[in-house]
């Protein structure tokens, strides 16, 4: 079973994971230098990357471990041969979504705090790039699941509550910027997003999905 919770202050840590993670750095000899401005920046309550605005999947259920300790997964740990036990409460990936009406202020508030390290990795910063949301739009940002746990219905359960969250906010759309190449348009294509436009981002060209929602 998986669970979808909202991310505290405890989870910082592991979201500044996800979010190098998702990001595909190569220059390994920037990392704790990003994950130390990623941590300061999803502690905060009014930036883009927040905890606020992170939802955490966890597993649970039948195959869990009971009186286990909870572990930690690494992102990039590779899975063992064989079944592994599930230890409940195991963090299975992460999402950060959020309210395109204030995407530009919560993205500008962080902006100072990560600019360096941007311009380093992307060759420009926020400031030239295009705005990803805007208001009647709830955007997911960043979605990332633990190698383990790929595959298992994690990345649809964290879809689900972003489709959940923006009915329950009264916004009628969902959307999330993909790769051109990425085998994931294959996944949001089933969950019912369809393609609307290219989009830049650092850069990168990137194509723009939305699902519409009833509210």
């Amino acid at each position: 079973m998986i669970r979808i919770r909202r991310a505290t202050i405890e989870d910082v840590a592991y979201i500044a994971e996800g979010i190098y993670h998702a990001f595909l750095l190569e220059d390994e000899g920037l990392y704790s230098q990003w994950i130390r401005r990623l941590k300061e920046v999803c502690a905060q309550e009014d930036t883009h990357y927040s905890y606020r605005n992170t939802w955490i999947a966890e597993m649970g259920g039948e195959r869990a471990e009971a009186g286990g300790e909870r572990a930690e997964v690494g992102w990039e740990r590779a899975e063992a041969d064989g079944e592994r036990t599930v230890v409940d409460g195991e963090k299975a990936g992460m999402m950060i979504a959020v309210d395109g009406e204030y995407y530009r202020q919560q993205r500008d508030k962080m902006y100072p705090q990560l600019k360096e390290l941007f311009d380093v990795a992307f060759g420009k910063g926020w400031d030239e790039m295009e705005d990803e949301a805007k208001a009647g739009e709830f955007y997911i940002d960043s979605l990332s699941v633990s190698l383990p746990y790929q595959n298992h219905g994690v990345g649809t359960a964290l879809i689900e509550k972003a489709k959940e969250m923006a009915r329950e906010l009264g916004i009628p759309v969902v959307t999330l910027a993909v790769e051109p190449e990425n085998r994931a348009k294959k996944l949001y294509q089933k969950l019912g997003f369809a393609y609307q436009r290219g989009i830049t981002i650092f850069n990168e060209e990137y194509e723009l999905y939305a699902a519409e929602i009833v509210v």
